[in-house]
This record gives C-alpha cells, structure tokens and sequence, in this order.
C-alpha cells in the first residue's frame, strides 16, 4: 500500500459561529495528485489550509509523513510543504526572478546570499512554468496569468515534497492551463512531488489527476479514482447539474454539462 504523506483525523473548522468543515478523515498517498472539486462555498479552500496548518483554530489531527504538523517549525513545514492560495499580495518592485528567488527561504539564513544551487533552482522554476522571456520584468507588470505562474514558479523553487495548489488554473487561458496541468503532471513524475490541487474544471480533474475529493456543504462526499467517482450521478447529486458521460477520439473520459436541474429556489 502507497504510504499516505498526508493524514487528517476528525478535523472540523470553525470560523465565527460558523462551522467551514465536518469531522473530515482522509489520506493523501504519496507521489500522486489529487484533485478537491465541488460547488462553491462546500469548504475546499478551506481543506487545503487546514492540511498546511494555515487554521490552527481547527480541531482534530493533520500529519504530515507521519508526523504531527503541529510539531513542525515554519521552515521545516516549508522543506516538507508549498502552498499556492488564490489571492497573492504583489509587491510593487520585485522582479519574476526576484520573487521565484523567494522560494529559497527555507534553505537560508537572514545573512547568507544565494547559493548556486539556489540559483539553479530558481532558473529551473521560472523555465518550467515558461517565463524566461519576462524573468526580469516587475511581477505587477504581468497579466493575471502570467501573475499566477509566477507564483507557482516560486512553490517550485521552494523545493517541497507536497504542493498544495487552490485553484492554480484561474486567469488562465485554455493553452496555459493545459500547460499548468502538464507542468504539475511533469513534477509528480520527475520530482516524485504529492499535490493536492482545487479544481472547477471537473475535466482537468478526469484527465490529469490520479484522484479526486468529493465535496458538499463542508464534508467529503466521496473519494477515489476520477473515472470512477465522477459520474453523472455524482454531478447531479453535488453540483444540481445534468451531465452527459462520453470519451474522445484519445479514449480520454470526458463530462458535458447539458443543464440544470430545478430547485426550490431557482425561478
């Protein structure tokens, strides 16, 4: 059996008076990816911080490797763990490479320069996510798409074991996110990274993912391999819409959304 990097017991989130997340148990295996889709609002956003500890609020048990998070300091979390939220602060004068060289912190201290091998990984981050052409331009002066890979560059350098990515593909074209996905399938395989990756597109989950977390109102609905928990069933059931199942000419299983079903509070 595939050993799980990522472990949650019984952890529910509470913000306010509101409770975000139920009683969630779940594992994450090692070298896969693992995509969290669901309608808004159901709490996914929310999974991934309380996975990398953002919510210390929350209640119940995260182990990272086996290890309680709550053990780990903030750079040992960040050699173990990267996170790439939706939102970003951009600053007004720092460059791409400048902010990718940001990933390196784990590895430095407050007094020492870059390394060579910082340097190395940085220009391997900025070339995967394929924006040399602009490595040297301010981050403020790029699209939102150029923005978000840039920041995802930065997770990269960073070097983690486990990525977590909440909605990586927003602001992004049908080119770049088929890239994006390619990139993440590319560092599964070549640097044997777990992710865990907040998805609206349910076919980028169908296709790219090895599997996926089902989520409603907060709890996890169901879990495992795409082809077999994304159905037309379960989009009906979560998401209230009529879907139709059909493959492509590659044989790739693919979701068609051909309505909506009607509620009590729809006209």
């Amino acid at each position: 059996m595939t050993e799980a990097v990522i472990h949650m017991e019984h952890v529910a989130v509470q913000i306010g008076k509101q409770e975000i997340l139920h009683d969630i148990s779940l594992n994450i295996e090692s070298g896969c990816i693992v995509s969290v889709i669901g309608p808004n609002g159901c709490g996914k956003s929310t999974l991934l911080k309380a996975m990398s500890r953002m919510l210390p609020g929350s209640t119940g048990n995260v182990y990272i490797g086996g290890r309680d998070s709550c053990s780990f300091g903030r750079k040992d979390l960040a050699v173990e763990m990267a996170v790439l939220t939706q939102f970003h602060h951009i600053p007004d004068d720092v460059t791409v490479r400048e902010l990718v060289r940001m990933g390196r912190f784990p590895y430095r201290t407050f007094y020492t320069i870059a390394s060579a091998a910082d340097r190395i990984y940085v220009e391997k981050a900025i070339s995967a996510v394929r924006l040399q052409h602009c490595a040297d331009q301010l981050v403020k002066t790029l699209s939102g798409g150029e923005q978000q890979r840039a920041w995802l560059a930065l997770t990269l350098a960073q070097r983690p074991k486990i990525l977590l990515l909440d909605e990586p593909t927003t602001y992004l074209d049908i080119r770049h996110q088929l890239h994006m996905m390619n990139v993440l399938r590319h560092c599964k395989d070549k640097l044997h990274l777990t992710i865990v990756i907040v998805l609206h597109d349910i076919n980028q989950a169908l296709q790219f993912t090895d599997a996926v977390i089902v989520m409603k109102n907060g709890r996890i609905i169901q879990t495992g391999r795409p082809q077999e928990v994304i159905t037309e069933r379960v989009v009906k059931e979560v998401f209230g819409v009529r879907a139709e199942m059909f493959r492509t000419s590659e044989g790739r299983p693919t979701i068609l959304p051909v309505g909506i079903y009607q509620t009590e509070e729809q006209p």
